[in-house]
């Protein structure tokens, strides 16, 4: 995988490029002087996971010939105080059809948090990721 970053705007903002065309904007956290032009690096890290969890939770569903017509994932995250602050608690409400059986549902997120997703296999093992469904 090649990325490029470059800076754009003083102090902090700076696009992000992968190989492919795509691209995106980083800024920094209002606290460190941040002007609200891209994401944080850790919000971009909490929706990676984000990102690939759901994609492990439609395939597995997907072979189970399950396609949800309704999917969405809120996260509430909780960092280390001190420096540097990393999460300690992730926890995701995933909304999805309420037709489906929430046993399969279950079963897909915990093979992609244990098993097939490559974000999550990249964390911390301390950190502590739940999840919560909610039929819609």
């Amino acid at each position: 995988m090649d990325m490029e970053l470059n800076r754009i705007e003083t102090p902090y903002v700076f696009e992000l490029n992968a190989k492919n065309d795509l691209s995106l904007i980083i800024d920094s956290s209002a606290d460190l002087e941040g002007k609200n032009k891209g994401m944080t690096p850790m919000q971009l890290l909490l929706g990676g996971l984000m990102g690939c969890m759901s994609i492990d939770v439609i395939l597995v569903l997907k072979k189970q010939k399950i396609s949800p017509k309704v999917y969405r994932v809120e996260a509430q995250a909780k960092k280390k105080d001190g420096v540097p602050t990393p999460y300690e608690q992730i926890h995701f409400n995933v909304f999805i059809d309420k037709e489906i059986d929430f046993k399969r549902v279950d079963r897909a997120l915990d093979l992609s948090l244990n098993k097939y997703c490559s974000v999550r296999a990249s964390l911390h093992p301390d950190i502590n990721v739940s999840y919560e469904i909610h039929g819609v």
